[in-house]
């Protein structure tokens, strides 16, 4: 979740399916600041993603929530305080509305892939050029507004997102881009409300910003180095007994049990061998003699006792 560091703190996420995207810090970005926030977010080949925001406490003015697809507008949402009671303000929004002959429909919002060629005898257009430098970012600012009135106006254009076509490899400059944001294609929507407003600030420089760079998995990982890679599994009997939970010292103290069975009937058996080694001698092949082994048994015979008719005995040692 981006947070920025204002009063009140402005809280975004980007959800594909109802779930917040994973997100990733970009540290080497000099725009980070107080009110500024940026992240990484994997982009999904067709997936719909929509953008949630959340001001918790209520901030003391009426609000305009803007969001920009790759650098350019997309849509804005009014928070009036009065029509919302409670002590927060969490709203989802999942694409841009617009009307058009009294119907009103919604285009949701998509990631799609971005058409690279080979860029061999090819020259990029100066307007691809300056599309390209937004390319892969959804910002969402929120500026302060006062004086919120109905306006004349009944009609509500929608934003052209039609895609960029195709971007000659050179075009991009070594700069790692995958995905663009564009429109679904309209579906019937319920009408809303269209207002004027007047920025409270007169430099109307926002009060918050949050910027999600949206790369594929792939360029994340190799470009970016910050979704982090599987970690490598360290076997049980090489980590530190401290580390290990109740369970994984269950299954190595088991492991252990099966090893002491499994090694005992080796110990029986080499035991076994050694004695019989004690009792028998092997003869191997003299030199010059058969190949055969003879094994004679080493134990000596014990010499026969006579007892004469006083009752001693003779021992014969012949």
């Amino acid at each position: 979740m981006a947070i920025t560091d204002t009063s009140p703190p402005v809280e975004v996420e980007i959800l594909v399916n109802d779930v917040a995207l994973q997100e990733y810090n970009d540290d080497d970005d000099d725009s980070v600041s107080a009110h500024t926030v940026v992240k990484y977010i994997e982009a999904v080949s067709g997936a719909e993603f929509a953008v949630r925001y959340r001001l918790d406490p209520k901030p003391s003015h009426d609000v305009s929530v803007d969001i920009s697809l790759d650098g350019k507008w997309a849509v804005s949402r009014i928070i009036q305080l009065s029509h919302y009671p409670l002590a927060y303000i969490q709203k989802t929004i999942t694409g841009v509305n617009s009307n058009k002959d009294g119907s009103w429909v919604l285009s949701k919002f998509s990631f799609s892939d971005l058409t690279i060629v080979d860029s061999t005898g090819r020259v990029a257009a100066d307007q691809l050029m300056k599309d390209l430098k937004g390319t892969g970012k959804i910002t969402i600012d929120l500026h302060y507004v006062t004086n919120v009135r109905p306006t004349s106006t009944s009609t509500l254009s929608g934003v052209e997102t039609t895609g960029l076509g195709e971007i000659p490899e050179k075009a991009l400059k070594g700069r790692a881009l995958s995905h663009q944001a564009t429109l679904r294609p309209p579906v019937p929507a319920m009408a809303t409300g269209i207002v004027d407003v007047d920025d409270l600030d007169p430099s109307k420089k926002s009060s918050a910003s949050s910027n999600f760079k949206y790369r594929s998995r792939g360029l994340c990982t190799q470009a970016f180095l910050i979704i982090p890679r599987s970690p490598i599994s360290v076997p049980l009997e090489e980590r530190d007994v401290d580390s290990l939970s109740r369970e994984e010292m269950r299954e190595l103290l088991q492991r252990q049990r099966e090893r002491g069975k499994a090694a005992r009937p080796k110990q029986e058996r080499d035991i076994k061998r050694e004695r019989s080694r004690e009792r028998s001698s092997t003869i191997g092949p003299l030199d010059g003699a058969d190949e055969d082994v003879a094994f004679v048994s080493a134990k000596r015979s014990r010499p026969s006792v006579t007892l004469n008719e006083d009752g001693i005995g003779t021992v014969d040692l012949t």
